[in-house]
C-alpha cells in the first residue's frame, strides 16, 4: 500500500488518479480549493482510512505547507506525490493584463514549486520518493491567444527537468507529464477543435502505468505529441508564419 499526494484532486484527471488509486488499495490525501466532492467520497465505506483531505489554494506557498504537514502528519511519509492542479486561459497581448498572466502562473508553476519546497526536504530525509508535475504538450511553443497557458507549462517543464537531474543522486524521481487534449471540465469549456481528444479515464491509466514503469517523462497521446514535437523544431520565421494565419491554441 502506498500513499499518494494528489493535488487537483476534486475534478478531472486528479480525481481520476485519486479514485483509481483508492480502488487499487492505496492511501489518497487529496488536496483542491473544493473539497466537497472530495468529502462524499471520503464517506464511502470502502475507502474508510484511506482517504484524508485539505482545503488547498496551492498558489499560497503557506497554505502548501500547511498541507504537506498535514498529510506527513495522518500518513506518516509520501511515496508519490502528484502535482496536479492547474488552469487554463487565454492571455491576449490585443488586450493584455499582466494580473491574469500572473494569476495562471501562480496555478500552473508555483501551484508545483510550493508544494516541492516541502516535499522534497523530507523525502530526501526518508531516502526515496517520486514527484509527478503534470504539464502540458502546450509547452512546446507560444501559441498565440495562449501565451499564458504554453509559457507557465513550459516554465514548469524546464524546473522539472532541472529538478530530475539534480534530485536523482537522493533517490528521487521527478516525472514530467505532458497530456494533450482530455476530456475534463476544463476542456470543456473550450471552444475550438481539439484534435485526437481522450477520454480521462484512459489518461488516468497511462499516467499511473507510466509512473510505475518508473518513466522520467510520459507523453500522450502519441500522435498530439508527433505533432507538437514538429511544431518545436521548426524554424522561428515558419512558426511565425502559421501563427499569422491560424489562432492555434493548445490548452491540454
Amino acid at each position: 500500500m502506498k500513499n499518494i499526494l494528489i493535488t487537483g484532486a476534486s475534478r478531472g484527471i486528479g480525481r481520476s488518479l485519486a479514485e483509481r488509486y483508492l480502488k487499487q488499495g492505496d492511501r489518497v490525501f487529496a488536496v483542491a480549493r473544493n473539497v466537497s466532492d472530495i468529502a462524499e467520497l471520503a464517506r464511502e465505506a470502502e475507502y474508510s482510512g484511506r482517504l484524508a483531505f485539505a482545503q488547498c489554494d496551492v498558489s499560497s506557498n503557506a497554505a502548501a505547507a500547511d498541507c504537506i504537514n498535514e498529510a506527513y502528519s495522518k500518513f506518516g511519509h509520501i511515496d508519490i506525490a502528484i502535482l496536479n492542479a492547474g488552469i487554463s486561459g487565454s492571455e491576449s497581448f490585443l488586450n493584455f493584463s499582466a494580473d491574469n498572466f500572473r494569476k495562471i502562473f501562480d496555478t500552473n508553476l508555483f501551484g508545483v514549486l510550493n508544494f516541492m519546497e516541502y516535499i522534497v526536504p523530507k523525502m530526501r530525509e526518508s531516502g526515496s520518493g517520486t514527484i509527478v508535475g503534470i504539464s502540458s504538450l502546450a509547452d512546446s511553443r507560444g501559441f498565440a491567444g495562449s501565451a499564458a497557458y504554453s509559457s507557465s507549462k513550459s516554465a514548469l517543464s524546464c524546473a522539472l527537468e532541472a529538478a530530475r537531474a539534480e534530485l536523482k543522486s537522493s533517490n528521487i524521481n521527478v516525472i514530467t507529464v505532458r497530456p494533450g487534449f482530455v476530456r475534463t471540465d476544463m476542456t470543456a469549456k473550450n471552444r475550438f477543435k481539439m484534435p485526437f481528444l481522450m477520454d480521462v479515464d484512459r489518461a488516468t491509466e497511462i499516467i499511473i502505468n507510466g509512473i510505475e514503469s518508473d518513466k522520467k517523462r510520459i507523453n500522450f497521446p502519441l500522435p498530439t505529441t508527433l505533432l507538437t514535437t514538429l511544431v518545436k523544431i521548426i524554424p522561428g520565421n515558419l512558426f511565425d508564419l502559421m501563427m499569422g494565419k491560424y489562432r492555434i491554441r493548445i490548452d491540454g
